[in-house]
C-alpha cells in the first residue's frame, strides 16, 4: 500500500511504524467512491409533517448531462445504494460542478420541497472554535475522511420511498442516506458521535465528514490511531486515503 501522499516525509524508524500500521488496516481504505461500508446501527427513519406526497417532473438536462446521470445511477444500482421505485414521491435531479473533476459531475437531487415538510433534526455540528480548543494541547493529530460519508448509513425500509428521485429514464429511491436531504448532516454527526462515544473528546472527535485524532506523544498517537482503525473495521467504515492526513505535527 502506498502511503507517501498522506504521511509526512520522514525516514526514521517511528514513521516506519506508522506505515506498518496503515498496511495492517489497509482493508478500511476504499478503492473508489462506491466502495463504502455500511455502519452497524439501526436504519434511519424519515419523519415528515405532511402525509401528502411531493412529486415533481424531471429536470431537462443536456444529452451529455443525461448520459452522466445515467452512468452514475447504474453505479449506484450496482453498489446497492438505490433501487428502482414505484413511490408517489419524486424529486428532480441535476448535476453540479465538481472542483476535483473540473466539470459538472456531482449528482444533485433537488430535495427542497421535501425538506420543507421534513421534521428538523437539531443535532448540532461542532463549531470550529470547539474543535480548535480540543486540539490546543495536542502535539500530533490525524484527520480521517470517510468515503462518501452519508452513504454509510442505511435508510429504513418503510421510509425509502420518501427519498425517491426522478430522471427522464426512471424513478429510483435511496437505501442509504443521500446528500441534499435536510437532516443528512445531523444524522451523520449523531451516528459518528455515537460510534466514537467512548473516546469522544478524549482523543477523537468528529467534524463534518472527518474524524480527528489528537495526541500528546508519538507513541500515544499510534495507539490512538490503532484504536480508531479497529473501530472503523468493526463498524464497516471506509476511509478515503487520498483525503486523510496522518500524524501531522503541530
Amino acid at each position: 500500500m502506498v502511503v507517501e501522499d498522506t504521511v509526512p516525509k520522514q525516514t526514521s524508524e517511528p514513521w516506519e511504524d506508522l506505515t506498518q500500521l496503515l498496511d495492517k488496516f489497509q482493508t478500511i481504505f476504499s478503492q473508489n467512491k462506491y466502495d463504502v461500508g455500511c455502519i452497524n446501527l439501526e436504519p434511519q427513519r424519515i419523519h415528515l409533517i405532511s402525509d401528502l406526497p411531493i412529486s415533481l417532473r424531471p429536470y431537462r438536462n443536456s444529452q451529455q448531462e443525461s448520459k452522466e446521470i445515467q452512468t452514475q445511477i447504474e453505479e449506484l444500482l450496482k453498489a446497492g445504494f438505490i433501487r428502482p421505485s414505484h413511490s408517489p414521491y419524486a424529486a428532480p435531479v441535476t448535476l453540479a460542478y465538481k472542483k476535483d473533476e473540473g466539470k459538472r459531475s456531482r449528482l444533485c437531487i433537488d430535495y427542497r420541497k421535501l425538506n420543507e415538510i421534513t421534521r428538523k433534526d437539531s443535532t448540532p455540528v461542532p463549531l470550529i472554535d470547539f474543535v480548535i480548543d480540543n486540539l490546543t494541547h495536542a502535539k500530533f493529530f490525524s484527520t480521517l475522511d470517510l468515503t462518501s460519508g452519508y452513504w454509510h448509513i442505511k435508510i429504513h425500509e418503510k421510509d425509502a420511498e420518501k427519498l425517491a428521485f426522478t430522471t427522464n429514464f426512471g424513478l429510483y429511491e435511496w437505501l442509504r442516506l443521500p446528500f441534499g436531504w435536510k437532516n443528512s448532516p445531523a444524522v451523520f454527526q449523531r451516528t459518528i458521535r455515537q460510534i466514537l462515544q467512548k473516546y469522544q473528546l478524549t482523543f477523537a472527535l468528529n467534524y463534518f465528514d472527518d474524524i480527528i485524532i489528537f495526541s500528546q506523544s508519538w507513541e500515544e498517537h499510534l495507539t490512538h490511531l490503532d484504536t480508531i482503525f479497529q473501530i472503523c473495521k468493526k463498524e464497516n467504515i471506509k476511509l478515503k486515503k487520498s483525503k486523510c492526513q496522518f500524524a501531522q505535527e503541530k
